[in-house]
């Protein structure tokens, strides 16, 4: 599928990727989703971009794709009712899966951020939210090289990474 979709130049656009997503997690019946947004592709496009190119190559791609498997297989064991959608609960347990011990705070903050109206995420959503903290660990991780659980930043790299992280 890579290959038909890089074309000549053998990388995958932010928009290439939507379609390729939203083809492959159309065919999983037991997920509910709207798709993947633009905002969403472009948020895993610059989390895998090693080159600055803001495209995907081969390696990126897979890469990317071998992370969006574990997540899908972490979705469905943690969507415990197999409503195709989480709760607050299953989404807890599921980040948690994932690598992300959050406080309650933030995690009900997550949920009211990547939840539809009756509180469910479904599996689009999933992935934005994991993608958003791989982010921002990372670039945390970056900015606290010492690993002492504080970060300085200035304003410029501040508005650096919210625009564009």
């Amino acid at each position: 599928m890579f290959r038909q979709l890089a074309g000549e130049d053998m990388e995958i656009s932010v928009f290439e990727l939507r379609t390729i997503l939203n083809r492959v997690v159309t065919r999983h019946k037991d997920l509910k989703t709207d798709g993947f947004s633009m905002d969403s592709c472009r948020s895993m496009v610059n989390l895998m971009d090693k080159d600055g190119s803001a495209r995907l190559g081969i390696v990126e791609f897979q890469i990317l794709w071998n992370k969006i498997r574990g997540w899908l297989n972490i979705f469905r064991q943690h969507d415990i009712d197999k409503s195709g959608t989480m709760s607050a609960y299953e989404m807890r347990l599921a980040l948690e899966s994932a690598g992300f011990k959050l406080d309650n705070k933030l995690h009900q903050v997550l949920v009211a951020r990547y939840a539809d109206e009756s509180l469910g995420v479904d599996f689009d959503n999933f992935v934005c939210c994991l993608v958003k903290l791989e982010t921002m660990f990372r670039f945390f991780r970056s900015m606290d090289p010492e690993g002492t659980g504080v970060a300085e930043m200035n304003l410029v790299e501040w508005l650096m990474f919210t625009m564009c992280g």
